[in-house]
């Protein structure tokens, strides 16, 4: 059965999670849009769907303050009036999905770096009642649910990265198995290949 087009009417499912509540907020004052233009990055705004015109206003804006921001701000907010605002909103919910998935994968490696972090000052400490001194090849059931996760992963210099900060405390120690853990979401993601189009 062939897809239908969307119309105005309907909405991406991924929009409502991103932008429903967003773009009804936004279309209540154009302003808010130029406000949130205003503080795009260089980079925002080169990609930015909009005329070379409107891109310009937005680069100079950058180097306004106070009351010149203010005017600027209402000055482009003119502008979207005039030229409307529904593929410059598109890209601010992609934008704010951008972030919030971001937001999510950073949450989760600190969520394992702290139970790596539990798991290896409790073993530890039960070495130490045991009289016994813990080694590198120390038990964790988090490494290995971690590299399963992220292949990339080397569960050896993690567990070292780990057994170190039990050690010595020291937050050099707390930051590697945070960057380890990083690098190795990073490395999947490049791998992962994009998926296909669906057809239509």
């Amino acid at each position: 059965m062939a897809t239908k087009k969307s119309s105005s009417k309907d909405t991406d499912p991924q929009e409502i999670y991103v932008s429903r509540s967003e773009k009804k907020r936004l279309a209540k004052n154009i302003e808010e849009i130029a406000k949130e233009l205003v503080e795009l990055s260089p980079a925002h705004i080169k990609k930015l769907p909009a005329d070379d015109l409107l891109k310009a206003e937005l680069t100079s804006s950058r180097e306004l303050k106070g009351g010149a921001l203010k005017r600027q701000t209402k000055y482009i907010a003119g502008m979207l009036r005039e030229s409307g605002t529904d593929e410059i909103l598109a890209f601010l919910a992609e934008r704010k999905g951008s972030h919030l998935k971001k937001t999510g994968e950073f949450h989760e490696l600190e969520r394992l770096r702290e139970d790596i972090i539990t798991e290896v000052l409790q073993a530890r400490e039960e070495a130490w009642h045991n009289h016994e001194r813990l080694t590198e090849s120390w038990e964790s059931e988090t490494i290995p649910a971690a590299c399963r996760r992220f292949p990339a992963l080397n569960p050896k210099a993690l567990q070292k990265s780990a057994l170190r900060y039990a050690a010595t405390r020291k937050p050099v120690h707390r930051r590697e198995i945070f960057r380890q853990l990083h690098a190795a979401m990073e490395r999947q993601q490049f791998a992962e290949p994009t998926p296909p189009a669906e057809e239509v």
